[in-house]
């Protein structure tokens, strides 16, 4: 209805009106793309009012519909763009002066105070959202903590406690789609002073059960932590389940890792990931990653 009323129709094309708006942005560096084409001729030229309904989840705002409006945003928009790992053009300026933009998803973007947000999944959503006070969701780098149990001796260091979180994390990652480990990543920096790097591998994952997995890598790893001659409760470890080599997309930003033995007063496992896994069905495998992990976590957690 709010569209509708700023002269929104299905079917709706401003044409060549639509086309020198977008030769104007693409003269200073914008990427013309298909969803972004498509909005612009469909929605070019709207002024979109707050409706008289007030706050719905956040104030109500007024928006208008012309590349030309954040022409000068746009290397702020392609830097988003290559954080987001999509490409974004510009479609035009809310009330409070924040760029709008549309990605190759068909989905609109601000980039307001705070950062960016996803304002709704289509243009058509995104535009009616302001006016009529719903909140947008915004992105960010993903990253949570969960607590681990403190090892038998205290949080001096427990490998295999470390190791088994760590399987539990690859279960996880899995199990939700996000990747297929075939090893974990051990890190070892001393205490003292500066800390020094004292081991960086990576240890392949065999076949099995957890149990028998567990015991074979810790056996592994004490077995190289011996070869160096380092004393491991005298040292931080991280446990860190790498992407396979061949990983791209968002989902290759996402990162698990158990740390124990470091100043904490307890060991942790933190799941992260970057910007770009912050929209869509990355969204989601990251959301559920992170919800069976809290399960799992509160369960063995003190």
């Amino acid at each position: 209805m709010t569209l509708t009323e700023a002269g929104w129709y299905p079917g709706r094309d401003a044409g060549q009106t639509a086309m020198l708006a977008v030769l104007v942005v693409a003269s200073v560096g914008a990427e013309l793309f298909p969803a972004a084409e498509r909005a612009v001729r469909a929605f070019h030229g709207l002024r979109v009012p707050p409706t008289a309904a007030g706050v719905r989840e956040v104030a109500a705002v007024g928006s208008v519909v012309d590349p030309r409006q954040a022409r000068f945003d746009v290397p702020a928009l392609n830097r988003l763009g290559r954080s987001l790992g999509v490409r974004l053009f510009p479609l035009g300026r809310t009330d409070t002066d924040a760029p709008l933009a549309v990605d190759e998803e068909g989905r609109l973007l601000m980039l307001g105070p705070g950062g960016p947000w996803l304002v709704g999944g289509t243009v058509h959503e995104g535009l009616s959202a302001l006016a009529g006070g719903v909140a947008p969701v915004r992105l960010r780098p993903f990253l949570r903590s969960f607590p681990l149990p403190v090892p038998p001796g205290g949080p001096g260091g427990d490998l295999g406690a470390a190791v088994r979180a760590a399987l539990v994390a690859v279960y996880v990652l899995h199990s939700t789609g996000i990747r297929s480990a075939r090893g974990l990543r051990l890190r070892m920096t001393t205490l003292r002073g500066v800390g020094v790097e004292v081991m960086d591998e990576v240890f392949p994952l065999g076949p099995g059960s957890l149990e028998s997995a567990a015991g074979r890598l810790e056996e592994s790893m004490n077995d190289r932590i011996g070869s160096l001659g380092v004393r491991a409760g005298g040292c931080e470890l991280t446990l860190g389940v790498p992407a396979p080599p061949g990983t791209e997309g968002p989902l290759a930003t996402v990162e698990c890792a158990v740390t124990v033995g470091g100043r904490a007063e307890h060991p942790v496992l933190t799941l992260t990931a970057g910007l770009s896994a912050s929209l869509g069905p990355s969204a989601a495998a990251v959301t559920a990653c992170a919800r069976a992990l809290a399960d799992w976590s509160a369960t063995t957690a003190p």
